[in-house]
This record gives structure tokens, sequence and C-alpha cells, in this order.
């Protein structure tokens, strides 16, 4: 049987199983929920794959959004599927700057270090194994920072926002990006039940609890692509 009529018949067989069996969906949606946050194993690549697609226009959008100069020190937590590290590196060319990137699945640093081999044995970029809980960096090292669908997962939400503040320069602009709609509809089909802090507005209060400055967020719609949300803060010049 050709192998694309195999797939077709086992995803089939899959979203059947799901739609007519109530256990059947819950272990399901579970699988999904586990992979969002941290991607192992045949369910990891898949996601993987799903949510490079659907995050391209957002990492793209968000790495416009923070200026990034040639000679920029700059940091991605939680880069997945390293679509927002070939968008930072692509306005480094003409410099000397270097991309950071950090993720918790060993999965997505596997695939990263294949992918950006060359960028790494130039080094303007360094991936890393690791959690936004205790950052690999020193102290005010970043010109900026950024993340896409991330915070939710981190297991607490102050010490991941106060890593970050730590190793950023003063007046560094950090941007999470989200598109509210996409991340609403997920907590309500239990996809967010491992990202129980996904609310902007509660994560907004923890950035301006932990210190950053200019807390914003904007609502973006262009002519091509969804509208999105960013939010913005700024590590304060002088503490």
């Amino acid at each position: 049987m050709d192998i694309v009529v195999l797939f077709a018949v086992g995803l089939a067989f899959v979203i059947m199983s799901v739609m007519i069996y109530p256990i059947v969906r819950e272990k399901f949606v579970d699988l999904i929920a586990k992979n969002v946050r941290e991607p192992k194993g045949v369910a990891g690549r898949i996601v993987r794959f799903i949510l490079g697609k659907g995050n391209a226009y957002l990492e793209n959008q968000v790495v416009e959004h923070l200026n990034i100069q040639p000679n920029h020190k700059v940091l991605e937590v939680g880069f997945g599927s390293g679509i927002g590290i070939r968008a930072a590196l692509k306005k480094m060319e003409n410099g000397h700057g270097r991309v950071y990137g950090v993720d918790i699945s060993e999965q997505m640093v596997t695939c990263a270090m294949k992918e950006f081999k060359l960028a790494v044995e130039r080094q303007r970029l360094e991936i890393h194994l690791g959690s936004v809980m205790d950052l690999p960096f020193q102290d005010n090292l970043f010109d900026s920072v950024f993340h896409t669908n991330c915070y939710y997962f981190w297991p607490d939400l102050e010490q991941g926002i106060a890593e970050l503040k730590r190793v950023m320069k003063p007046g560094a602009l950090m941007i999470t990006g989200v598109i509210y709609e996409k991340l609403k509809g997920a907590a309500d089909k239990g996809f967010m039940r491992y990202g129980p802090h996904w609310q902007p507005a509660k994560y907004m209060e923890r950035l301006e609890e932990g210190g950053f400055m200019n807390v914003t967020m904007e609502t973006v719609k262009k002519a091509s692509g969804p509208s999105y949300e960013i939010i913005l803060a700024s590590k304060a010049i002088k503490e």
C-alpha cells in the first residue's frame, strides 16, 4: 500500500476513534498537551512540525518588532522548531552579533544543532538544553529577548521572569508573542492543561511585579496574515 494512503487511513482511524470514544479523546488531548509543553518521541516530532507551520508568521513578526542590530546579542527562550532563530540570524548577517537559544526539549535541541550546524561552528549561534528557571548566562548579557507561546509552561512564572531580567542589559527590550484567539481556543479544548497561567493579563502583572518597565500589550493587524499580540517589557536603565 502507498505510504501516503497508509498514513491517511491511519490518521482517519485515529480521528474517528477520538470522535467516538471519550476515553480515547481524553488520552489524545493529554498526549498533545504534554508534547506542546515539551515535545518528545514521535508525537513530539508531529507537534514540532505542526507548531512550526502554525507559529512561523508570529515568530517572524516578533523578530521584526525587536529591531535587532547586526552586533546585538539576542536570546530566544523556547525556540522549538527554530523559526525565530533563523529570522534573528538573518538580522546579523552584516555584523558580529550572536543568537542564543534555550529549550527544555532534548529533541528540539538535537534538531536545532543539526539544522544550524554551520551557524554554531561559526560562533554566530549558541544552542542550550536548559530551562528559563536557571539560565546558563552571565548577568546583563542580552540586548533583547523574545519568546512565543512559551511562558504558559514555566513551572514558576516569577522565577522565570527574574532570570530573564537578570540576563538582560539595562534598557533591553523583551517581546512575548501570542495569538490570543488561538491560545484561548487551545485552552478551551484542553490543550493548555499543562500551562495553567496562560492568560496574558496574569503574565503582565508578574512582569510588573518583577520590576519590568513599560509593560504593554498590543494587538497587531496587518493586511496579510492573522492578527497577533505582542507583550513588550523593558529592563530599567538604572535600578
